[in-house]
């Protein structure tokens, strides 16, 4: 039955601020623009040959895009209700949606545009093949809307594809998500697509998600690509300057803003550029001075940091339960698709008891694929996300514990009732069956996720990575891994983690690694090779001179304090707990700028880019501009001493962190960390154009 969506603001019920959620009204107007921005182009006829109601089919360039689509953006999964026959369970086969009423049925069904080639395709990791639409279905298709990303021109000539193989005479809508490059532009002119009379072309402007709400993601899964290898960041600097052009019109302008990084400096720089043009065709800039002077204080400050200053923090293995599970399983956008046996093993218990024990019979077990939430509006996963390993299990047993304890209360037959209590007990029974459901998911996943920690070959990776971030070099244990056949991505994740702790790798040993490569997983991973190196995350070291550079990231360890062996990560009291010891380079970054720039100078150095520290403007002015104009006083003030005369009684100010390139869920954890501690002086909002781990980093480059 389809969920009623809300598309009123007057019907949004806004939470007070918290911690977790500093700027409620944020991720309220996001997804209200959202949903009705693509609950309009659905419900929009494109041609004009039908009257009336029409059926359409959909097709998305991938998995990640139909899962942000449907189960994101046309319903808000932090609010979403199970009932009638879900009761008994909190998730949804893998390729059933629940459509708004306002649709009128409209919507037959879905599929994606091309399945990956292979299992090391980019994003891969959990797609599961679907079966075709049956003929009646098919047959009764008005429309085909192909939902495309225009980095992936991929997407774009399977849609093409579709539609010149596609015999029934129906209206194909092609719609990029967020808008067609140049490049697309050009290629649907050389398919013959721009002009066709069956086929339009739109674009929805969707490019700022709430994942959470303290995460806002961009999903520009192509963002490192764009900038390392193909060295065109021009869709990606313009796509991150319009969705942060849209934060600060909800929350109002941000005076202080700092960056790190070159791809940091060119953001900013497209952001004050943008945020000129659109003064200069507002109607009210004739009442305006012509000099500019600075925005009043706020209670808001903005940093941004570039992915390539911290690439060792995704190639290490994260101690979180979210973290984890994203590595084990895979977060897809606050979803996990896992077999159904995994989170409800006793359904089919009663199957496995009758099955036949023939050796000889051959029947292939089918897997049911569902599509499980792991998002704020879980409260049991908001609680344990950003726990670590040695904690999560005990935590998560206490739960059951006391949800067992409370129902053993009432159901005493020893102690007597009276009508307003068993009346209250009858109303919260839902709320019960719903708790031990979720309890009982968590309970199978983190044995799932305790299983895999407590191999020996996990307990040797997490060592050997401690080990090369300490400075030692472990080719031997690489060259054994790769020998075994271990995992290729896993591999090549040591890889580079090595190669970026030590500096680069001894170019007659790399060679003889990429051989090994190649004997045991193939020919493809040539061209892998050559990319990492591309980006820079495999560096050669050449043998017939001595490199006195050494490793700008030893230094950075020694002077960030990037290593704390003692934490407690149980009762932690220091960022470092989320990995049983390294406090992610970027975080201590954040820490630092709170602190204040002024001693710290020899770090800077070791960073790429340069630090650019301004406060906007009013009218705005350009980035060469604002540098000519403001004064050194700005920067000699820390964010920290900029939060204090920010702050309140009753409020903390909030820092917006913006990472260009992928955030790990290791540094969301220690950013929420410091979050909530009443020393650090702000609360975080994170912003990201993707929420990654090394699998997906290294995957999205080819």
């Amino acid at each position: 039955m389809a969920t009623p969506v809300s598309v009123s603001e007057a019907d949004v019920i806004l939470p007070p601020p918290t911690a977790l959620n500093p700027i409620p009204e944020l991720s309220a107007a996001l997804r209200l623009d959202n949903q009705e921005q693509l609950l309009d182009l659905l419900k929009t006829n494109p041609t004009r040959s039908i009257v009336g109601d029409f059926r359409q089919l959909l097709l998305f360039g991938s998995s990640n895009l139909r899962t942000l689509l449907l189960r994101q953006v046309l319903q808000d999964p932090h609010t979403r209700q199970f009932k009638g026959k879900q009761t008994k369970k909190n998730w949804d086969t893998y390729n059933v949606f629940q459509y708004p009423k306002s649709l009128n049925n409209s919507i037959v069904g879905t599929r994606l545009l091309e399945p990956p080639a292979s299992p090391f395709a980019a994003g891969s990791a959990g797609v599961i093949d679907e079966k075709d639409l049956g003929r009646d279905e098919v047959q009764h298709v008005d429309v085909l809307t192909y939902f495309i990303r225009p980095w992936d021109i991929g997407q774009t000539h399977a849609a093409a594809n579709k539609i010149h193989s596609w015999k029934k005479k129906v209206h194909h809508r092609l719609v990029y998500i967020p808008q067609p490059t140049a490049i697309v532009s050009q290629m649907l002119q050389d398919l013959g697509l721009a002009a066709a009379p069956n086929v339009s072309i739109s674009s929805l402007q969707l490019d700022l998600f709430p994942i959470e709400t303290d995460v806002y993601s961009l999903e520009y899964d192509a963002a490192v690509r764009d900038d390392l290898v193909e060295s065109t960041p021009s869709n990606l600097v313009t796509t991150c300057a319009r969705a942060l052009l849209k934060f600060q019109d909800i929350t109002g302008k941000i005076r202080r803003i700092q960056t790190i990084g070159p791809m940091s400096e060119k953001v900013l720089d497209r952001f004050l550029n943008q945020s000129v043009d659109e003064y200069l065709v507002s109607p009210d800039r004739e009442q305006d001075e012509e000099t500019s002077t600075p925005l009043p204080d706020s209670h808001m400050a903005m940093m941004f940091i570039d992915r390539k200053v911290d690439m060792v923090t995704p190639m290490v293995t994260p101690l979180t339960y979210a973290g984890l599970l994203d590595d084990v399983v895979g977060i897809d956008c606050g979803f996990i698709h896992v077999d159904v046996k995994t989170i409800n093993p006793d359904e089919d218990q009663e199957e496995e008891e009758h099955k036949s024990t023939n050796p000889f019979e051959t029947t292939q077990e089918r897997k049911e694929i569902v599509a499980l939430g792991v998002h704020a509006g879980d409260t049991l996963y908001a609680e344990v996300r950003d726990q670590h390993v040695e904690k999560f299990g005990s935590f998560l047993q206490n739960q059951a514990l006391a949800l067992r304890e409370s129902h053993a209360n009432f159901t005493n037959k020893g102690k007597k009732k009276d009508l307003q209590e068993i009346h209250q007990f009858v109303k919260q029974i839902p709320v019960f069956a719903q708790s031990l459901r979720t309890l009982t998911n968590h309970i199978h996943l983190a044995e799932l996720i305790k299983a895999e920690s407590e191999q020996v070959s996990f307990r040797e990776q997490w060592q050997t990575e401690r080990s090369m971030i300490e400075g030692e070099i472990c080719n031997d244990m690489l060259e054994e891994w790769i020998c075994g056949r271990y995992p290729p991505w896993k591999v090549l994740r040591m890889l580079c983690l090595q190669s970026l702790c030590a500096g680069g790798i001894k170019s007659n040993r790399y060679d003889a690694f990429r051989s090994l490569i190649v004997q045991s997983y193939g020919y493809e991973f040539l061209m892998v090779l050559h990319e990492l190196e591309k980006t820079g995350l495999i560096r050669r070291k050449e043998n017939f001179f001595i490199d006195s550079t050494g490793s700008s990231f030893a230094s950075l360890r020694r002077s960030l304090i990037l290593i704390n062996a003692e934490v407690d990560t149980v009762e932690p009291d220091d960022v470092s707990y989320v990995s049983s010891g390294y406090a992610p380079l970027t975080v201590r970054l954040v820490q630092s700028a709170v602190q204040g720039w002024a001693k710290k100078k020899d770090i800077l150095e070791q960073l790429p880019g340069r630090l650019l520290d301004i406060q906007q403007c009013h009218p705005p002015l350009d980035l060469a501009s604002t540098l000519k104009t403001q004064t050194t006083s700005i920067t000699n003030e820390s964010l920290g001493a900029y939060a204090k005369s920010a702050a309140t009684e009753t409020t903390k100010p909030i820092l917006v962190v913006v990472f260009l390139g992928g955030i790990t869920f290791m540094e969301i954890a220690a950013l929420r960390f410091l979050s909530k501690r009443p020393t650090f002086p702000f609360h975080i909002i994170i912003v990201a154009t993707k929420v990654i781990n090394g699998r997906s980093l290294l995957q999205s480059l080819g």
